[in-house]
C-alpha cells in the first residue's frame, strides 16, 4: 500500500505556489486588540432593539391582561367599629381582721386582652352574625364579590365605578341570636355546611387591630357593598358585647358548681386518709403520735459492726492458717519460730547437750553421767519434733473458732435485717399514706380559696367591661383593589421580563452577525460585508415575485448580484476584491480558494461574483469549480459541464478545449468541474492538480477556486495547502460560531493561509450593524420602493 502524500509538502519543483514552511508554522493572529475592549451602551442598546417587538408584545400583552382583571375585579369597601375593652377590676373583702385583699379580677393580665381579640375572630361569633342578619338569605352579600364580564370591564376603565345600590336595613332594633343556638350540636350538618362559605368569606373580610397603649380595639370589615360591611361590622361589635356579659356569669356559675361538687368529694378523702393512716401505724405496732429513734435499725448498725469485725478477724486467721498448713518447712513458719514452747524446749536442748560435750571430754560415752545426759536430750528432740504440728494445730482451732463466731453473729445480723426493712416498708407506707392526705388537704384548701373569688368575681361581673365607642357608617370611598399601582408594576415587570428575555436570546444566540463578532471570535480579519439580495429582502418583508425562468439576470443566479453596478451586493462585491488585493505583502495573491464550513453559506455565489469583480479590471481571471461534489459553477454562468476538471485530473491533457470564455467578459474564463468522480480528494490531492495550478499560474493573474465546505469533506483542506490562501464564506445570522471555529481551526492545523471571512447574506436593516440606514437608503433603487409599498399594502390588506 503506498502512503498517502497528499497533506506533505511536495518538491520545491512541484510547489511553485506554496508558502515557506515558516509561514505554515506562524499562523496569523487577529483581533486581540477587541478582546479588551470593553462593552459599550450601544451595544445593550443595539440587543433591545433587535428584539423590540418582542418586548413591546410581552409588555402590551401582560399589562392589558392584568388591566383587564383588575377592572373586572369589584371595588371594595371598609366599614369600622371601635369598642373598647376593659380589664376586670379587683374587689377588696374584708375578712374582719383588716386589710385581706383577694384578686378575683383580671387586672393587668396580659393574656386577656389577646383572649379577647382570638374571641372576636371566633368562626362561632361569625356564626351568630351570619343568622342575626339572615346573610345567607341575602343574594347581596355574594352577588358584589363575582368578577365582571368582559365588556363590563372595559366599560369600567373608561367609565369609572358605578356606585352600587345600598341596601336597606331591617326595621328596629334586630335581637341577637344566642350562642348556644349555632353550636354544632345544635345545628345539622346541611346547616353547618350551607353556613360555612359565610363564614369563611365573613372571615376573609375581618380583621381585628387593637390601638397601641389604649384599650380601643377597632373593628374593620371589607365587602362590595358598603351599607353591607357597616351592618356586618356593627352587628358583630353588639354581638361580642352581648355574648361577653353572658359567657361570664355561665362560666362563673358553673365553676362555682364544680368547685362545690369537688370540695365536698376532697372532705370525704380527708377523712377516710386519716382513718386509713391510724388503722396502719396500729396494725404495725407503730406509736401513733410522732415517731420517735429506731431501735431496730440502731441494733442492725450494732450488729453489723460486730459482724465486720469478726469478718476480718476471721480472714486474718485464715490465712496465717493456710500459709503455715502449705508451708514445705516447718520451721520457716512465723509463729512456730515465735512460739514460747519450742524455745524453751530448744534452750533445755542446748543446755543438755553442752553438759555432754563437758563431759565427753573427760570421760567416754558410757560413762552413767554422759547416759543420763543423752537420756534427758531424747525426749527433749522428741517434743521438739512435734512442736510445729502442735503450733499449727493450734492455728487451725484458732481459725476455725474465728469462723464459728462470725457465723454466728451472721445469722443474727440476717435475723434483725429482715425485722428492720419490714418496718422501714411500713413506715414507707405511712409517710406515702400522710404525703396524700396533706396533698389532699392542700387541694382542700386551694379550692376552698378558688370557691370564695368566685363568688367575689361574680358579685364584679353585673357591669360589663366591654362597650362599643363608635359605631361604623357607611363608606363611601373604595379602598380598593390597587388598580392602578397594580398595572404600573405589571408594565415594569413585563418590560424588564422582556428586556431580560431579550439579553437572554441574544446570549443564546451563538450565530455570527457582524463585523465585531467575526473579530472577538475567530481573530480573523473581515474582508467584505456581502447584503442580502433584493429577492431575499423581499421576501423577507412579504413581497410577491412571480415565477420566471432562471436567467443570469434573474435574482436565483450569483450573476444578478452584480448585474446593476449600483447595488449595494455589487459595491460589496468590489470592496471584497479591494480587500482581497491587498492580502497579501509584496503582489496580490494569484490563487485563491473559497469555502465555506458548512452548505448553502453563499460560497459558490461569493466565488463567481469575486472573479467576475477580479475581471472587471482587466486582469486574466480564471474560475475553477473544485467542489467535485456538488458543482454550481456552471449552473451559474449557464455553461455545459459535460467536461472540466475532472478530464484533466483523469490525463486529457488538452487545456485549451476544456477552459471556456465568459462571452460578457473575454478575459474571464470558466473551468467546471466536468463528471462527478467517485473519488474527489484523491484527485484533488494528486500531482496532476499541482501541476495545473502551476500551469494555470502562468497563464492567469487570479485563480478562485470554489471547493466544497470543509467541515464535511477534506477537499477543502487538500485544496488550502496549494494555493495561496483561503477565504472562509460565513452565512450571517444562521452559522454557529463554534462551527466556523473548528473550520478555521481545520484549515490552520494543514498550514493554510486564511486571508479572512466573507460575512455573506447580511440583513443590513438589523440592528447589529451602525450603518444600515446608510446602505439602505443610499443604495435604494426606485423599483425596490414599488416591490416594498406593494408588499406592505399586500399585508395590510391582508390583516384588515
Amino acid at each position: 500500500m503506498s502512503q498517502d502524500n497528499r497533506l506533505l509538502p511536495s518538491l520545491p519543483v512541484e510547489r511553485g505556489l506554496d508558502r515557506p514552511l515558516s509561514d505554515l508554522a506562524q499562523p496569523k493572529s487577529y483581533g486581540s486588540s477587541s478582546l479588551a475592549e470593553p462593552a459599550h451602551l450601544r451595544e445593550y442598546l443595539n440587543v433591545v432593539l433587535k428584539r423590540k417587538w418582542l418586548i413591546l408584545s410581552l409588555v402590551l400583552v401582560v399589562t392589558s391582561l392584568v388591566t383587564i382583571h383588575m377592572y373586572r375585579t369589584p371595588s371594595i369597601f371598609e366599614a369600622a367599629t371601635t369598642i373598647q375593652i376593659e380589664q376586670k377590676q379587683n374587689n377588696i373583702l374584708s375578712t374582719g381582721k383588716g386589710g385581706v385583699v383577694i384578686n378575683t379580677g383580671r387586672a393587668n393580665d396580659p393574656a386577656y386582652i389577646n383572649t379577647q381579640l382570638r374571641l372576636l375572630e371566633n368562626p362561632a361569633l361569625a356564626r351568630q352574625v351570619i343568622r342575626t342578619l339572615d346573610l345567607q338569605n341575602n343574594p347581596a352579600f355574594f352577588g358584589g364579590q363575582q368578577q365582571s364580564g368582559f365588556i363590563a370591564s372595559v366599560k369600567r376603565i373608561f367609565a369609572g365605578e358605578k356606585k352600587a345600590p345600598p341596601v336597606e336595613p331591617a326595621p328596629g332594633t334586630l335581637p341577637v341570636v344566642h350562642a348556644d343556638e349555632v353550636t354544632d350540636n345544635k345545628l345539622s350538618q346541611e346547616e353547618l355546611d350551607k353556613l360555612e362559605p359565610y363564614e369563611l368569606t365573613l372571615a376573609a373580610g375581618l380583621r381585628v387591630e387593637p390601638i397601641v397603649g389604649t384599650n380601643l380595639v377597632t373593628l374593620k370589615f371589607q365587602h362590595t357593598n358598603p351599607e353591607l360591611a357597616r351592618q356586618v361590622v356593627n352587628t358583630l361589635a353588639d354581638t361580642f358585647i352581648y355574648n361577653s356579659g353572658d359567657r361570664e356569669e355561665a362560666r362563673t356559675q358553673a365553676d362555682l358548681k364544680k368547685l362545690g361538687e369537688r370540695i365536698a368529694e376532697l372532705q370525704q378523702v380527708i377523712r377516710a386518709g386519716d382513718e386509713q393512716r391510724v388503722e396502719f401505724l396500729t396494725h404495725n405496732k407503730l406509736p401513733v403520735g410522732e415517731l420517735g429513734d429506731n431501735l431496730l435499725a440502731q441494733r442492725q448498725k450494732m450488729l453489723s459492726e460486730q459482724l465486720l469485725t469478726a469478718e476480718n478477724e476471721r480472714k486474718d486467721k485464715e490465712s496465717i492458717y493456710r500459709a503455715a498448713s502449705s508451708s514445705p518447712d516447718p520451721w520457716s513458719i512465723p509463729e512456730v519460730q515465735e512460739s514460747k514452747r519450742v524455745q524453751e524446749l530448744r534452750k533445755q536442748l542446748d543446755d543438755l547437750k553442752l553438759k555432754r560435750d563437758e563431759m565427753r571430754q573427760t570421760y567416754t560415752d558410757e560413762w552413767p553421767g554422759v547416759k543420763k545426759l543423752n537420756a534427758q536430750i531424747v525426749p527433749l528432740e522428741e517434743a521438739l519434733l512435734r512442736a510445729p504440728a502442735e503450733v499449727v494445730s493450734a492455728m487451725k482451732t484458732r481459725y476455725e473458732s474465728a469462723k464459728a463466731r462470725e457465723d454466728s453473729l451472721r445469722r443474727a445480723y440476717n435475723l434483725q435485717s429482715g425485722q428492720t426493712d419490714a418496718q422501714n416498708r411500713a413506715l414507707i407506707q405511712v409517710g406515702v399514706l400522710k404525703q396524700e392526705l396533706e396533698t389532699n388537704k392542700q387541694e382542700y384548701d386551694t379550692l376552698r380559696q378558688r370557691q370564695r373569688e368566685l363568688e367575689n368575681n361574680a358579685v364584679g361581673s353585673r357591669q360589663n367591661n366591654v362597650t362599643v365607642t363608635n359605631y361604623a357608617r357607611v363608606p363611601h370611598e373604595p379602598v380598593g383593589p390597587a388598580r392602578t399601582r397594580t398595572i404600573v408594576l405589571a408594565f415594569l415587570l413585563s418590560l424588564g421580563v422582556g428586556v431580560g428575555l431579550a439579553f437572554l436570546l441574544d446570549y443564546l444566540d451563538d450565530t455570527l452577525k457582524s463585523v465585531d463578532d467575526v473579530d472577538r471570535y475567530l481573530h480573523l480579519p473581515s474582508l467584505a460585508l456581502i447584503p442580502a439580495s433584493r429577492g431575499e429582502r423581499a421576501r423577507l418583508i412579504g413581497g410577491r415575485r412571480t415565477p420566471a425562468p432562471k436567467t443570469e439576470g434573474d435574482p436565483m443566479t450569483a450573476l444578478a448580484l452584480t448585474s446593476d453596478v449600483r447595488s449595494p451586493s455589487a459595491e460589496a462585491y468590489r470592496h471584497l476584491r479591494t480587500s482581497l488585493l491587498l492580502s497579501s505583502a509584496g503582489q496580490p495573491p494569484k490563487t485563491i480558494l473559497i469555502t465555506s464550513s458548512q452548505p448553502s453559506e453563499g460560497k459558490t455565489t461569493t466565488a463567481v461574483n469575486t472573479a467576475i469583480t477580479l475581471a472587471q479590471t482587466g486582469a486574466d481571471v480564471l474560475i475553477m469549480d473544485c467542489d467535485l461534489r456538488r458543482p454550481r459553477v456552471h449552473a451559474n454562468f449557464g455553461v455545459p459541464n459535460a467536461r472540466g476538471l475532472t478530464n484533466y485530473l483523469s490525463g486529457e491533457r488538452d487545456l485549451d478545449t476544456l477552459v471556456q470564455t465568459y462571452d460578457k467578459l473575454p478575459n474571464l474564463k470558466v473551468l467546471t468541474s466536468g463528471p462527478i468522480p467517485p473519488n474527489p480528494a484523491e484527485l484533488l490531492g494528486s500531482v496532476e492538480m499541482r501541476r495545473l495550478l502551476t500551469a494555470l499560474s502562468e497563464r492567469f493573474t487570479h485563480i478562485v477556486i470554489d471547493s466544497p465546505p470543509a467541515i464535511s469533506f477534506t477537499d477543502a483542506s487538500i485544496l488550502s495547502t496549494l494555493v495561496d490562501g483561503v477565504m472562509l464564506v460565513v452565512h450571517g445570522g444562521r452559522s454557529s460560531r463554534g462551527l466556523v471555529r473548528r473550520a478555521k481551526q481545520q484549515l490552520v492545523d494543514v498550514g493554510a493561509n486564511i486571508f479572512g471571512i466573507v460575512l455573506n447574506n447580511v440583513r443590513l436593516d438589523s440592528p447589529d450593524y451602525y450603518y444600515s440606514g446608510y446602505y439602505s437608503n443610499y443604495y435604494a433603487h426606485p423599483e425596490d420602493d414599488e416591490e416594498v409599498e406593494e408588499a406592505e399594502e399586500g399585508v395590510a390588506g391582508r390583516v384588515g
